[in-house]
């Protein structure tokens, strides 16, 4: 590795639009495919719903079932399982670069990966799976909001906090979307990169690549 990468320990990964869409936008936000577009209902109203039960399911341990009952409930109209399936095999995509980057972040295994990630239980079981990340990462490097109850953005001791506890901020490099986390974690003493897959925000993956390999 070069000068810029050969002190590095751990890369850590953020999820939605790092690695793996954005669960809950995907699915009811899409133009045209997602639940908002297919049922008529304006998307500020179904953002605002989404919203309010992101920030509820983000920060417990829970089961998709639930999820899907609760958003039921706050559009007023039954989403039955068919077309639930259906959104989830057409709009929960991966980035297609995924493994590769996971690949060289873990440097056939000399080197620690995890995931730093505001998340829920079933889209994190979802994400791993299709990812294969039991493959890449550490399991004591895998800190998302539904287990430890605080999320990036927890005013006090939030998630980055607990990361930077659990590691070695000046040696572990964060891959994260979001301005306010990527300030965060820099103010942490983590090393940070932005980046998004689905839009132009941060650096290219082609950059990231070359951030991580050296």
């Amino acid at each position: 590795m070069s000068a810029a990468t050969d002190d590095l320990s751990v890369i850590l990964f953020d999820l939605g639009n790092v690695l793996f869409c954005d669960p809950w936008e995907s699915l009811l936000l899409t133009p045209g495919a997602g639940l908002a577009d297919r049922w008529g209902l304006a998307p500020a109203f179904v953002e605002e719903a989404g919203r309010r039960l992101w920030n509820w399911f983000s920060v417990r341990e829970s089961e998709e079932a639930q999820y899907w009952q609760a958003l039921s409930l706050e559009l007023d109209r039954v989403i039955p399982p068919e077309l639930i399936a259906e959104l989830e095999g057409e709009l929960l995509v991966a980035n297609p670069v995924a493994h590769e980057l996971l690949a060289a972040a873990s440097e056939g295994g000399a080197r620690r990966v995890g995931i730093a990630s505001n998340n829920t239980t079933f889209w994190y079981a979802k994400q791993a799976e299709r990812l294969g990340l039991g493959r890449w990462v550490d399991p004591g490097l895998v800190f998302l909001s539904c287990r430890l109850g605080i999320t990036k953005g927890t005013s006090g001791r939030g998630l980055l906090d607990v990361v930077a506890e659990r590691t070695s901020p000046p040696t572990t490099l964060l891959v994260e979307d979001r301005p306010a986390n990527l300030a965060r974690a820099r103010s942490l003493g983590f090393r940070a990169v932005p980046y998004a897959f689905t839009d132009s925000a941060g650096v290219s993956s082609a950059e990231l690549m070359d951030t991580i390999t050296g």
